[in-house]
């Protein structure tokens, strides 16, 4: 199964949430913004770390966002980026 690229954001309204949901996402993706990160993966991977991110939200109070930018080597056209701290070119996408 090919590598696709995906955005993940989220809103945690709890500190301690938010520390396990971060260190969670770190795992396999990138920082662009305090909340938003940038990822390199397979649907059965991303599925997984869903699964983990489900289980630490509280889903009355936290927010999550997952978008499904395509293949790597397509979504390079679809992500762009002013100022980004991640280095997006090495994930396929353009820091402008």
């Amino acid at each position: 199964m090919s590598a696709r690229l995906y955005v993940v954001a989220y809103d945690v309204a709890s500190p301690k949430r938010w520390r396990r949901v971060q260190k969670a996402i770190r795992r396999l993706c990138r920082r662009s913004q305090l909340s938003v990160f940038v990822c390199r993966g397979t649907p059965a991977r991303l599925a997984r770390l869903e699964g983990t991110l489900r289980r630490e939200l509280d889903l009355a109070e936290d927010r999550l966002m997952i978008l499904d930018l395509g293949p790597v080597d397509s979504a390079a056209e679809k992500l762009k980026s002013i100022n980004s701290i991640t280095d997006l070119v090495e994930l396929g996408g353009a820091v402008l």
